[in-house]
């Protein structure tokens, strides 16, 4: 039984924790318990404020933390589970050696993308093949519901929070809106009232709130156009908190047109990242019915996902948004470059020391990237730099699932990457990637989630 909990272990360097970390049932199986311990943790009201997060004890104990969180995706999908729960003889693992090798290396929030038309099917699960419920036998499969309540309670074993993100509509459907595909505006309403009912209690204190869209990419900001995002996630994020009041609403950006930034006291153009585009927020905030419930939680890449040409000089661009030719930037030039352009997209508002900023996500390719002066890992390095630097709440890095796929290595060449923080047996972390994450370590109020009791 030590065998079997030891091959379920992700192999990441460090030294095994020992039994005192471990759970042992009653039937001597190890790291695989029936159920979690009940922590007794009450639900605190989490709050965004003066530019941070803070957790509130029913006594008015306050408490500020960071995150460095992780996106694990695979609910959101056909498949209905999280990725990497099968555990067979090749590979696999289970949420408790997940939990282990997350709280191990300091990361202490899990952001789980879901799909709209799953939260109101809430099919039975009982028959799914991706997860190895001998391997996980906490959960609970009867539908899409109580597998999610496992996978937080799971996490909540190790301190670890969860974000749930509204992240596509349909398993087919990403959907550029909280609208269309078959999928109504009260019909997200109704998945919020599910999510809010099923999820907002003691029993699951460590959910931090609800990402209400993500990457809302033909949305509009400010306009009061029936796409007007902004009015979106007051509707939404006012349901959420009708629903659970002591949640957060986290808000991206859209996918702004004709953006431009000062680069070296000239004019540069650039696109948004999906999700990124908060520049108008300056002139109409998101304003909800409760004051510290709002965190901006834009995401920001690398030329992985699409070339950006202000991560180079003397591009030429090319067939399929690949550039024919570019020059590579030194560290001090690429690193204005990342400056300026988060600031334009989202970096002023962390400026006011109002809603708290943090990356709902960011990453790329880091270990694969091909660049001869490795400009996706110096971009995501750079972004981790300005985050530390600059006082964000932190960020969810995309992603845990080896995977997570790429279109662009280098910025001039097309076809499908995929790299993870975890390799292709879901069993080795991908070192590389996760000691780039090592200075996350240093953000100042980053800890365990707050247990209040």
């Amino acid at each position: 039984m030590k065998r079997e909990a030891e091959q379920r272990r992700i192999k990441d360097g460090l030294e095994d924790p020992g039994e005192n970390s471990s759970i042992v049932d009653e039937d001597l199986v190890v790291n695989n318990p029936k159920t979690y311990p009940q922590q007794k943790c009450i639900q605190p009201n989490y709050l965004s404020e003066n530019g941070k997060l803070v957790a509130v004890s029913t006594n008015g104990t306050r408490v500020p933390f960071q995150i460095k969180g992780i996106n694990w995706f695979g609910m959101e999908t056909g498949e209905q589970a999280p990725f990497g729960l099968w555990d067979n003889e090749q590979n696999g693992t289970s949420v408790y050696a997940i939990a282990d090798f997350l709280s191990r290396n300091k990361f202490n929030s899990v952001r789980l993308p879901l799909c709209i038309q799953h939260i109101l099917d809430n099919n039975s699960l009982t028959k799914i093949g991706l997860v190895n419920q001998n391997s996980n036998r906490a959960f609970d499969l009867t539908n899409y519901i109580t597998l999610l309540q496992t996978i937080v309670k799971a996490l909540a074993y190790r301190q670890i929070s969860v974000l749930i993100s509204f992240h596509t509509l349909t398993p087919k459907e990403v959907g550029g809106l909280w609208y269309g595909a078959g999928i109504t505006e009260d019909m997200y309403l109704k998945a919020m009232d599910i999510i809010t009912s099923s999820l907002c209690s003691d029993t699951y204190w460590n959910v931090l709130g609800i990402d209400l869209k993500n990457e809302p990419f033909d949305g509009s900001w400010g306009t009061g156009d029936k796409n007007d995002f902004k009015a979106g996630a007051e509707l939404l994020g006012g349901r959420m908190l009708t629903g659970c009041p002591k949640w957060m609403a986290f808000v991206e950006g859209i996918n702004g047109e004709k953006n431009s930034m000062i680069i070296d006291g000239k004019p540069m153009k650039y696109n948004d990242w999906y999700g990124s585009g908060l520049q108008r927020v300056k002139q109409y905030p998101v304003k909800l019915p409760v004051d510290g419930k709002l965190v901006y939680a834009p995401h920001y890449y690398t030329s992985a996902v699409y070339p950006a040409t202000y991560f180079y000089d003397d591009v030429v661009p090319g067939p399929s948004a690949v550039f024919a030719s570019y020059t590579e930037l030194s560290d001090e030039k690429l690193q204005v470059r990342v400056d300026a352009s988060m600031y334009d997209m989202f970096g002023y508002i962390v400026e006011d020391k109002g809603p708290a900023v943090l990356f709902g996500e960011f990453g790329g390719l880091y270990a694969k990237d091909a660049h001869k002066k490795l400009t996706n890992q110096r971009c995501i390095d750079m972004t981790i730099k300005t985050m530390i630097k600059n006082g964000y709440a932190g960020g969810y890095m995309w992603s845990l699932n080896p995977e997570s796929a790429y279109l662009y290595n280098p910025a001039d060449t097309k076809r499908v990457f995929t790299e993870g923080l975890l390799m292709d047996d879901w069993r080795t972390a991908n070192t590389v990637f996760l000691n780039a994450l090592k200075p996350m370590d240093l953000l100042p109020d980053l800890k365990p989630t707050p247990c209040f009791t």
